[in-house]
C-alpha cells in the first residue's frame, strides 16, 4: 500500500495532539479540585504552624474569642465631645483636659514665648530650645530619656513659633504618670550642658545653609519682616551671626524671663482630669509667678520684599492684616476657609 499522504499525517498527528492536551487538561482540573479540598480540609497552621510544626485540621472562625482577652464594647453610633476641664493653680499655671474614647492619650506643655519676645542678643533661642527639647536634664541624661520615652512606645515632640513654645508626647493611657514627669522635667530643668548647646548650634547653622537654598522657605519670614514694625518681624529663622552669639548663660537668662508661670499650659486629651491635676500639681505648682517680659508691640506697616535666588523659579506670596488674628474666632475661621479656597 502506498503510504498516506503528509497532510493526511499532520491531521492525524494533530488531532492525537488535541485529544491528549484534552486528557492533561482533564487531569490538571481533577488535582486542583483535590488540592483544594485537601487545603480546605487541613491548614497548616500559617507561620506558627510552619515554626512550631504543627498542624490544624480546621480554622477557627473569625469571631474566635482569645482566653483571657476582653474586648470592649463598640462606640455607640454618636459620642458626645468631652467637656475641657480647666484647673488654675496658685501660681498661675493651667491644667486643661478633655476626655476621649480610645487607648491611647496626648499630654502638651505649652509656653507662651517664641520669636517675638527675642532681643537683638537673644536672636534665635526659641529655635534652638527646640532642638534641645528632649536632651539632658537636671535629673535624666539625655540617652534616659531617649529610652524611657521609647520604653513605652511614646512619640514627643517640640515645635517653636512666633508665639508659642509647645511640647507634646503621645502614649497608651496607661502611661499618662510617667509621661507628664518625663514631659515636665525636659521642660522645666533642661541642664543645657555646654557640649549639647555647641552640637546643636552647629546642627542649626547646617540647616540654615540648607534652607538657604530653598527661597520657598523663606517667604514667611519674609512676610513678617516686612509687613510688620515690631517683634513680630524678628526672623523665625535666625542669621548664623545671630545662632552664633548664643549659649548657656544666654538660654538660661531667656528661660528665666519667659517660662514664667501665668505663660504656662499643661493641656491633656483622653485622660481623667482629676488625675491629671494630682500627677501635674506638684509638679508645677513652684514654678516661679514672675511676670517676666511684657509682650513686645508690633505695628502692621505694610511693605515689600525681594530676594535673588539662583533657581529657575520664582516663589510669590502675598499677606494682609488679620485684626486680632486668631483671637477673634469669627474673623481666623473666615480667613481658614479663604486660605484653604485659594490653594
Amino acid at each position: 500500500r502506498s503510504p498516506p499522504a503528509p497532510s493526511t499525517m499532520y491531521r492525524a498527528a494533530s488531532g492525537l495532539g488535541a485529544l491528549k492536551h484534552g486528557a492533561d487538561t482533564q487531569l490538571l482540573n481533577i488535582a486542583v479540585r483535590s488540592a483544594s479540598t485537601s487545603v480546605a480540609q487541613r491548614s497548616s497552621g500559617g507561620f506558627l504552624g510552619w515554626l512550631t510544626g504543627a498542624r490544624s485540621n480546621a480554622l477557627p472562625p473569625p469571631d474566635f474569642a482569645l482566653p483571657g482577652v476582653t474586648i470592649p464594647p463598640p462606640l455607640a453610633d454618636h459620642v458626645e465631645p468631652g467637656k475641657t476641664k480647666i484647673t488654675t493653680l496658685s501660681n498661675g499655671v493651667k491644667i486643661a483636659s478633655e476626655t476621649s474614647p480610645g487607648s491611647a492619650c496626648s499630654v502638651g506643655v505649652y509656653v507662651h514665648c517664641g520669636s517675638v519676645y527675642e532681643t537683638p542678643e537673644t536672636l534665635g533661642a526659641t529655635q534652638l530650645l527646640k532642638k534641645l527639647a528632649f536632651t539632658t536634664t537636671r535629673n535624666r541624661s539625655q540617652l534616659r530619656v531617649v529610652r524611657e520615652i521609647g520604653a513605652i512606645g511614646g512619640s514627643a515632640k517640640a515645635s517653636a513659633n512666633r508665639e508659642l513654645m509647645s511640647y507634646s508626647y503621645g502614649a497608651l493611657k496607661t502611661y499618662m504618670p510617667e509621661m507628664v514627669e518625663v514631659l515636665v522635667d525636659c521642660v522645666r530643668n533642661p541642664a543645657l550642658l555646654d557640649w549639647e548647646v555647641k552640637e546643636e548650634i552647629m546642627k542649626l547653622k547646617a540647616e540654615l545653609a540648607e534652607a538657604s537654598s530653598n527661597p520657598e522657605a523663606f517667604l514667611l519670614d519674609a512676610l513678617h519682616s516686612s509687613g510688620y514694625s515690631g517683634a513680630l518681624a524678628n526672623p523665625l529663622i535666625a542669621s548664623e551671626a545671630s545662632i552664633s552669639r548664643l549659649n548657656t548663660d544666654v538660654l538660661e537668662e531667656f528661660l528665666a524671663l519667659n517660662y514664667t508661670s501665668p505663660r504656662i499650659v499643661l493641656a491633656a486629651s483622653g485622660v481623667d482630669h482629676n488625675e491629671l491635676v494630682s500627677i501635674a500639681e506638684p509638679l508645677l505648682s513652684d514654678i516661679p509667678t514672675a511676670t517676666g517680659t511684657g509682650k513686645p508691640k508690633s505695628v502692621y506697616v505694610g511693605g515689600e520684599y525681594r530676594r535673588a535666588a539662583d533657581s529657575s523659579n520664582t516663589d510669590l506670596a502675598l499677606a494682609f492684616e488679620l485684626p486680632g488674628g486668631w483671637l477673634k474666632e469669627k474673623e481666623f475661621a473666615t480667613a481658614s476657609v479663604l486660605q484653604v479656597r485659594i490653594e
